[in-house]
């Protein structure tokens, strides 16, 4: 009896030790490794495929590769009902830790996370790229736009609210995501576009969509290659300046030199007036009987 009592007090002390050893992980997630072939980008990725051809890219995978694998886990979710033989996890963040592992054929040390939203993964996303190797203005744009477009967020204020971003910039980098290719293959990589370029480019593309275009095929062709500096500047009209068939557009401007509305004429010779600012009602009728009789006839 005395040996059988030694022994459960042997054993009932191994447990304490093991349960207070637990309780250090508890709230841990455990990391595991994966077959990177298992794992598919996002569909809210926001890595342009560019972004994999960067000397930045080059180095992380150098270190990836002289480490023997990502030392900084990435995280993944599962896919419900994924067939066999197909991807079973979405990357939460990590792509390019995932791309690296994924073309060195080693396996991704990986925090898998159940349960897993689509909005609490955006943010996650979103988030712990600002802390890393921040996206382009462009990429971000396009991110931000695939989640109003396919209802993640009611709207770009929210959206703002959830990541904490300022909503200015959130709207700067979807001016850049909705300008034509052809404009964003003029800058060699839709990562050189910049924030502070948003405004201009998205005028220039209202003012004279066809001329825009045009000079960007152009610049796109050229060679030596011109630096993002010059295709802006070409693009927004200050290396257009004398073209051949161009006229310069005509702004009306306030007390304080605030542009409130501007005239341009194409290639063609067609009028575009835009207004800065809303006009009410009453200026609404203004303007019509102005054109109306401009053009000689009621709208």
């Amino acid at each position: 009896m005395l040996a059988f009592m030694t022994e459960q007090s042997e054993v009932h002390r191994e447990v304490v030790h093991l349960r207070e050893r637990l309780a250090q992980f508890d709230g841990a997630q455990a990391m595991r490794k994966l077959d990177p072939k298992l794992i598919t980008a996002s569909r809210w990725a926001n890595r342009d495929a560019s972004h994999f051809q960067t000397e930045a890219f080059t180095r992380l995978k150098e270190d990836i590769a002289g480490a023997g694998g990502n030392v900084q886990p990435i995280k993944v979710r599962p896919i419900a009902g994924a067939p066999s033989g197909a991807p079973q996890f979405e990357v939460v963040f990590g792509h390019r830790r995932h791309q690296a592992c994924l073309e060195l054929g080693i396996p991704v040390q990986a925090v898998v996370e159940p349960d897993m939203k689509d909005v609490d993964l955006f943010v996650e996303m979103e988030r712990e790229n600002r802390e890393r190797e921040d996206l382009s203005a462009w990429e971000q744009g396009v991110m931000y736009m695939r989640a109003l477009e396919q209802g993640l967020f009611p709207s770009a204020k929210q959206l703002a609210a959830a990541i904490d971003r300022d909503l200015g910039n959130i709207g700067k980098a979807m001016a850049l995501a909705k300008l034509p290719s052809e404009v964003v293959h003029a800058f060699g990589s839709p990562l050189n576009l910049q924030f502070r370029w948003a405004t201009a480019l998205k005028d220039a593309h209202q003012r004279d969509p066809e001329g825009l275009l045009a000079a960007a095929r152009e610049m796109a062709t050229k060679v030596p290659a011109a630096t993002p500096a010059e295709v802006f500047a070409t693009l927004t009209g200050a290396g257009r300046a004398g073209r051949q068939g161009e006229t310069p557009s005509t702004e009306w401007t306030d007390d304080d030199g605030r542009r409130i509305a501007v005239l341009t004429i194409d290639r063609k010779g067609r009028a575009t007036l835009s207004f800065d600012r809303p006009l009410d009602e009453s200026q609404r009728r203004r303007l019509a009987k102005a054109v109306d009789a401009f053009v000689g006839r009621k709208a």
